[in-house]
């Protein structure tokens, strides 16, 4: 069962151990991917929005919404379509964010898809309760969700009304084979 926890609820080392249990499930499906023969020769690293993602979702390196339009599930970056994971690459978002200084915040879930028209989804998580109040503004998944090499990435998140664009960020590390990014 995934749901969300905001970080209040939360310690040091509990968000340890979500981002530890996060990078080990990427390197676990890295090497059932065979993407590398053992541990020693993967990198893991935070994630880069248009890099890792793609410009179909994200036009710049920045977490930036597009302007919502309706209330209703709409595309989470700026690109206003859906991102592929680079060849050698696992994606595992841990962790989402909205930072806007809007209070109440428009952009309130997240949902993981995968294809080109989301025909499957991977988790759904609700982050209203967490962020409203603005006190914080990030959300632990409490599992991760993995996206393995050139699936598809068919990330939304849910507006309640129109409005402008938001940061709503996500905590993702990519596990790739040391060489190609980083050596």
């Amino acid at each position: 069962m995934s749901y969300s926890i905001p970080t209040s609820e939360l310690s040091l080392s509990d968000t340890k151990a979500f981002r530890g249990s996060s990078v080990e499930a990427g390197i676990a499906r890295a090497l059932r991917l065979a993407i590398a023969s053992d541990r020693t020769e993967l990198v893991v690293f935070e994630a880069l929005p248009l890099t890792n993602m793609g410009a179909a979702l994200y036009t710049t390196e920045q977490y930036v919404s597009g302007a919502p339009a309706a209330t209703g599930w709409m595309v989470s970056g700026d690109g206003a379509g859906v991102g592929t994971v680079p060849v050698g690459q696992v994606l595992i978002f841990y962790k989402a964010a909205n930072a806007s200084a809007v209070v109440p915040p428009l952009l309130i879930a997240c949902r993981f898809r995968i294809g080109a028209t989301g025909s499957s989804t991977l988790a759904v998580f609700q982050v209203q309760l967490a962020i409203e109040n603005k006190l914080e503004s990030d959300v632990y998944f409490t599992e991760p969700v993995v996206y393995d090499p050139q699936d598809r990435l068919f990330i939304q998140v849910y507006a309640t009304a129109a409005g402008a664009a938001e940061n709503f960020s996500f905590g993702c590390f990519v596990v790739s084979r040391l060489g190609p990014e980083i050596s």
